[in-house]
């Protein structure tokens, strides 16, 4: 009842993606059981002891605050509430011995957009498409009954199978419209159950939403930063402070370009774009998307995003210019369901893959499947997806295999191109570990899940787990730095980072973290085949080498042993003492060595040309923009066997930009000079 319930929120097409509305929307759902044939059950008598509702709940974004028993369980979302007496029953599958409440909001330019503006002129029409899928489930209703809640007109009805009862209701408010849903075992619904959602109903009220899109001629502004946090914990965007302009509203979908660049599906302001250090660079589509929930990089730079408020795919150059959209509400094969297309991914020749949920033939029950497009639009196939299967999100490798999470399994499935299923990864006794909301892939094929319970997993091409990062945090409390409350995108960066998307109720943030690695788990993986054709590694862009434009030292050998002999390409030839080369004022002493590099980048290489007695670099940090430090190499100095050495030193992309480098040699061991040719960055731009 809960799963069919819920169900008929999203293919109303409003709810937002929570792990349990994710499990409300399963193809396969069964059709409610079948009705009783008696009467429809009554509002029981009120209870001579009033109902207490002390702790007060709030859609922010929607405009809608309501009152509950304090001690409840509650699950916030965006514009989506749930809410029971118990953890337990905020999570079940069925109707139980407890109420369990789910409020859901929708602005009503969206409402209008989808439905025509009957639906906003009167509750009728707004109950008509609220309703439809629970009648269509073979659920019975009583006749609507007309109510006002707060001074604004709605419609109720009882809703009654064997099994489950409860009531829906929706709302007419100033800004958005509202339904609220009810539901209990029949026997807790008429022993009181009735009577709290009624309670719960009549607290209902409305204010002035948070503004989601800024006034015109206003700009997004920087989300603050958290930099401090566990092992593995990079940084930290937004969260529940930050300025108005500054805070996401809703963090969704996420992609990567390969110099790092970070790209944000988001509710407020469309796409935001950020620095690898979480600098952001800007904003596009808050007027051309209606609702983003999800992007995609192409290799050419243009974005493409599942634009739920629209039914549609839209396309934006790298600049943020807006190409076109495709799609649209409708059963056409070309168009979606009411709530698609919510997760896109891109596959083989620049193809557009995008989940699509809607009515099957059969009643109760509702049909998942895959769209391809090519980048112009132009449907190519529909792949039908397996019954059992509502997946929340999908990623496809460079060979066409499609990969699903599916929270409400908790498996990742692999599908081949035609739609077959390849493999199915999982836990079956303990589901909610692979439970997850957002699924990911690197260029080795390995697949990341953020999962609502284990934090982030990293598994191998064969589906054993091989790295962790991550946890879940606190039911109702803001989550501490690396913990997750909703994950709600992933995306792979260069450098061995790991974005995560993550929502629940005021909060909304993104983060970054490197997944600690299990090397016996990497040593069993590489030992084992991967299940099916492996993913081919996508092309990477080109890094920019450069060579030191300025350089400094602590000292030099006068007078022809200055700095000045580091900078550009090397110029000495073999191995020998050379005044083209720098070289310190004695020979027994420790140096450093500075270098500056013309163009600022995310690096991930240095080589140090050491042309007479290499092997007494004892540390090389890495300087950034804003005059931070960061070692990349350390070692025992000793005498090189070879001479001239070019010391090479690779590292995970780093998140800021880097315009230096410093040098320690430490030349006491040989008590000789050692000199320094020339200093390579690798980098991008």
């Amino acid at each position: 009842m809960l799963r069919t319930s819920i169900s008929l929120l999203r293919w109303a097409g409003y709810c937002t993606l929570t792990a349990v509305l994710l499990a409300a929307c399963a193809p396969g759902l069964p059709a409610a059981p079948a009705p009783t044939p008696a009467p429809v059950a009554t509002v029981p008598p009120p209870s001579p002891t009033p109902i207490r509702l002390d702790a007060t709940l709030r859609l922010e974004e929607a405009g809608v605050a309501l009152g509950y028993p304090d001690g409840w369980a509650t699950r916030v979302l965006s514009s989506t509430a749930t809410l029971a007496p118990s953890a337990t029953t905020l999570a079940g599958v069925a109707p139980g011995d407890e109420l369990l409440v789910t409020v859901d909001a929708t602005p009503l330019e969206v409402l209008a957009t989808r439905f025509g503006p009957g639906a906003v002129e009167n509750p009728e029409s707004f109950f008509e498409v609220s309703s439809s899928a629970a009648q269509e489930a073979g659920y019975l209703l009583s006749p609507t009954s007309a109510i006002s809640v707060d001074g604004y007109p709605g419609l109720s009805a009882e809703l009654s199978a064997t099994g489950g009862a409860g009531r829906l209701t929706v709302l007419i408010g100033p800004n958005t419209a509202v339904r609220v849903l009810g539901q209990a075992a029949p026997e807790a619904w008429a022993a009181g159950g009735a009577e709290l959602y009624a309670a719960i109903l009549a607290s209902v009220r409305f204010f002035q939403p948070v503004t989601a899109t800024p006034p015109a001629g206003q700009r997004a502004e920087q989300p603050p930063i958290l930099t401090t946090g566990p092992a593995g914990f990079v940084l930290r965007l937004g969260g529940s402070d930050g300025p108005p302009r500054g805070r996401f509203v809703s963090a969704r979908g996420l992609a990567t370009a390969p110099d790092g660049t970070l790209y944000l599906a988001e509710r407020s302001q469309g796409v935001w774009v950020f620095a690898p250090d979480g600098a952001l660079i800007g904003t596009f589509g808050g007027e051309e998307l209606l609702e983003a929930y999800d992007v995609a990089r192409a290799p050419d730079g243009d974005l493409f995003v599942a634009d739920y408020g629209r039914n549609a795919v839209a396309r934006f150059r790298t600049d943020g210019t807006f190409v076109g959209r495709w799609g649209g509400p409708g059963n056409a094969p070309e168009q979606f369901g009411f709530s698609s297309p919510q997760r896109i991914a891109l596959g083989p020749d620049s193809s557009i893959y995008a989940l699509d949920t809607r009515p099957g033939p059969e009643s109760g029950r509702v049909v998942s499947s895959v769209a391809r497009f090519d980048p112009e639009g132009n449907l190519r196939e529909r792949i039908e997806l397996p019954a059992d299967l509502a997946p929340a999100d999908l990623a496809v490798d460079g060979a066409g295999f499609v990969y699903l999470a599916d929270s409400f399994s908790g498996v990742v499935v692999k599908l081949d191109p035609r739609g077959a299923e390849v493999a199915r990864f999982g836990d079956p006794a303990a589901r909610e570990s692979f439970a997850g909301g957002a699924i990911d892939l690197d260029e080795q094929g390995n697949i990341y899940v953020a999962t609502y319970a284990a934090g982030v997993l990293k598994l191998a091409p064969s589906g054993l787990v091989i790295a962790r990062g991550g946890g879940a945090g606190a039911p109702g409390k803001i989550p501490a730095p690396g913990a997750f409350s909703l994950p709600n995108g992933i995306a792979v960066g260069p450098g061995g980072v790991v974005w995560v998307s993550d929502n629940s109720g005021e909060y909304s943030a993104v983060t970054a973290l490197r997944l600690s690695t299990d090397e016996a788990a990497v040593a069993t993986a590489l030992a084992q085949p991967a299940t099916g054709t492996p993913g081919v590694a996508l092309p990477s862009e080109n890094l920019l080498r450069q060579w030191a434009g300025e350089a400094s030292a602590s000292t030099f050998y006068a007078p022809d042993y200055d700095p000045a002999g580091v900078t550009g390409p090397p110029d000495v030839e073999g191995c020998q003492d050379s005044p083209n080369a720098w070289a310190a004022a004695a020979p027994n002493t420790v140096e450093t060595l500075e270098v500056r590099f013309a163009t600022p980048v995310f690096a991930v290489g240095i080589n140090v040309h050491q042309s007479y007695n290499p092997g007494f670099i004892s540390k090389i940090d890495l300087l950034d923009e804003r005059g931070e430090a960061r070692t990349v190499y350390t070692a025992t100095p000793a005498p090189a066997e070879t001479c001239p050495g070019v010391l090479s030193v690779t590292f995970a992309q780093t998140l800021t930009r880097i315009v230096g480098a410093r040098l320690t040699v430490d030349q006491r061991p040989g008590a000789t000079w050692a000199e320094i040719d020339a200093v390579e960055l690798l980098g991008v731009p």
